[in-house]
């Protein structure tokens, strides 16, 4: 059974809405147990971006019309899913914008279970909210912002920022930054004495509800 360190994770965060897509993009690659890469980017909106949205992120509609839409990094995306597995604080959200740029990304393979039939879809994900609340229950919420406080990890976030992030972008609700903190964070839950041995297949277990736990166990999981 894979361990945690033998696949790439990669981490991604998107800001946007259903109504214009995916504006930005960050994707923060855990392998080995480092964050061994990171990349972001904005794109054009599919429709104007509403006043409180550019009040969450800070962007604008002038800031992007020179930006090419997400849809041209279809190869990115699917090559992401191609080597590992993908993941997110509270992933629900990305996992629905990205179906809505592309809902399905053909046959995929199973990473966490070797030689199983292949995956038509962007999951299963891994969701550091969920895997922080089901191995930490007395957190006091998921927020990812509360997470990095509450585990002292301000400082790596903050030395990951200045490398990583575009300047203006090194804040929460930038798509990069946020990557970086989840990734931080689930890279810290592994780290810990009793989470050494944590395999891929225990970090999608703890992601999932009931009903999805169910469903993958009969291999059913993201198949239609």
């Amino acid at each position: 059974m894979p361990h945690w360190k033998d696949i790439p994770i990669h981490v991604i965060d998107f800001e946007g809405s259903t109504r214009t897509g995916i504006v930005e993009y960050g994707i923060a690659t855990l392998h080995a147990g480092e964050i061994s890469s990171a990349t972001t980017r904005l794109c054009r909106p599919a429709a104007s971006i509403p006043r409180l949205d550019t009040q969450c992120h800070g962007l604008r509609d002038d800031d992007l019309a020179h930006c090419a839409p997400v849809t041209a990094d279809w190869e990115i995306f699917a090559a992401l899913r191609r080597t590992g597995l993908l993941a997110a604080h509270h992933c629900p959200v990305e996992q629905s914008l990205l179906k809505l740029a592309w809902p399905y990304p053909g046959a995929m393979p199973d990473h966490a279970r070797p030689g199983q039939p292949a995956l038509n879809d962007w999951g299963p994900w891994i969701d550091t909210y969920r895997v922080a609340l089901a191995w930490h229950p007395r957190l006091p919420d998921g927020k990812l912002g509360t997470l990095i406080n509450w585990f002292r990890l301000e400082k790596k976030l903050a030395a990951l920022a200045e490398k990583f992030c575009p300047p203006h972008r090194a804040r929460y609700h930038c798509a990069l930054y946020d990557a970086l903190a989840a990734a931080l964070l689930l890279r810290h839950l592994c780290a810990q004495p009793d989470r050494l041995d944590t395999s891929l297949e225990n970090l999608l277990q703890s992601s999932m509800g009931a009903a999805r736990l169910n469903d993958r166990m009969q291999g059913e999981l993201e198949l239609f």
